[in-house]
């Protein structure tokens, strides 16, 4: 995948039998078929790192968290012993970065939606079956780059500070940082990501949305997705939204429903029949009815959520909102849980190739247990990736019995809550 080096070195083939072996490794046996495909892709003669084996090197530093740069990949694989065991070749640091910056992130794209596919549907709350269709939490959230990646560096200069009284000089704080913004689509009921798309953080959530629609999705959104017209193009292509309204998104109110014991008990304030206001609004709504349903907060102020699907109860759509946290959970699980403190790559390219091993890895792991990968089932893995224990029954009987430990705790966590607020 990119210029083999001058200097002297073992050659850079692959090991004899490698398919088999890569086979052989329970880990990533499920990329199989794809690992193939990639390896057929047209390349220079001469190149002899190929778009599988940087896929393969960047979920074994996911599954490393030693692997913390191009040079520990590098140190490792020099081993002959770790190039059998994953069937690669050598791979110094050099040549490695120059595969990244070429590689196409949109090839991982369908390992990504057959990974999905396979991913088994998690026992959930049955009222959620009511929205007839796959409930997908969709957020953003930045990660920092060195300052001299340029094309992340759209940071505006902070605005003047103040100055001492009687002074003509105006001075400016002109600090800036590099940023990425990962937008993620997060399967809410099977616990694992669908989509994840890179941005340089120019364009806006919405918009981004707008480019990646898929039909038969219920979209739960915040207070970034505050465009009319993206919600008429989610009704366009099939799906439903709930988003949460900024203050100075108004609607003309069609009906005022009566608030019953339940929606009362769920903090419910006020529940509408409305449809859109303005120019931009009716241009894109036109006289669609739209529910909204404002939910008294603890602090004392109101949040104000908007659907499309008029039928579905005002204790039902505070219930699908809270469910938006769990991309917020998919986040954490990225920046802070997993090895993903680090980019390996300063170019596009590579931010988005190691994003999307991540993505990969977390659908691995995930189709591999039958369940929600937690950081305890991500650190059994690391383990099994690097052989200090087999991926056997016994590793499964382990990974599961702190699932059931996790899940009582939260059992216990709610119950709680609901007591409390019982006695409020």
């Amino acid at each position: 995948m990119a210029p083999r080096n001058t200097y002297k070195q073992r050659p850079a083939q692959a090991v004899p039998g490698h398919e088999r072996q890569l086979v052989g490794h329970r880990v990533l046996r499920p990329l199989e078929g794809w690992l193939a495909e990639l390896h057929r892709l047209p390349a220079h003669g001469n190149r002899s790192l190929f778009a599988d084996h940087l896929l393969v090197a960047h979920l074994v530093a996911f599954l490393s968290p030693a692997l913390k740069s191009l040079r520990r990949i590098e140190e490792v694989f020099n081993h002959a012993a770790a190039r059998k065991r994953f069937g690669l070749p050598p791979m110094p640091k050099s040549t490695l970065s120059d595969a990244q910056a070429i590689f196409d992130p949109a090839l991982l794209d369908p390992i990504i939606a057959g990974l999905r596919c396979r991913v088994p549907t998690l026992p959930h709350e049955p009222q959620l079956d009511a929205l007839l269709k796959m409930l997908v939490a969709v957020d953003g959230s930045f990660f920092t780059l060195a300052p001299r990646v340029a094309w992340a560096l759209y940071n505006k200069p902070h605005a003047d500070t103040a100055l001492p009284a009687g002074s003509t000089r105006r001075k400016k704080n002109t600090k800036c940082k590099g940023n990425i913004r990962t937008d993620v689509h997060f399967n809410v009921i099977a616990g694992v990501p669908e989509q994840a798309i890179v941005t340089d953080g120019r364009t806006p959530e919405y918009q981004t949305l707008m480019d990646h629609l898929l039909p038969d999705r219920f979209y739960v959104l915040d207070r970034a997705y505050h465009c009319y017209q993206m919600m008429a193009d989610i009704i366009a292509a099939g799906s439903d939204f709930l988003v949460r309204l900024r203050k100075d998104m108004q609607f003309e109110t069609v009906e005022d429903h009566a608030l019953s014991g339940a929606d009362r008990l769920a903090g419910i304030l006020r529940v509408q029949t409305v449809r859109a206001t303005g120019w931009r609004g009716c241009h894109a709504l036109n006289t669609t009815p739209l529910k909204l349903v404002s939910i008294g907060l603890p602090d004392g102020t109101q949040m104000r959520l908007l659907t499309n699907r008029v039928d579905l109860d005002a204790e039902l759509v505070g219930l699908v909102y809270r469910y938006r946290w769990q991309v917020e959970l998919f986040f954490r699980w990225l920046k802070c849980l997993v090895n993903f403190r680090h980019f390996f790559s300063e170019s596009p390219q590579g931010v988005a190739l190691q994003i999307g091993a991540a993505v990969i890895g977390t659908l691995l792991i995930a189709l591999i247990i039958q369940d929600r990968p937690s950081s305890y089932d991500w650190a059994m893995m690391t383990h099994v990736m690097n052989g200090l224990i087999p991926l056997d029954e016994e590793t499964f009987r382990i990974m599961a019995a702190r699932r059931a430990e996790r899940a009582r705790a939260a059992a216990w966590q709610k119950a709680y809550r609901a007591r409390q607020k019982t006695a409020r």
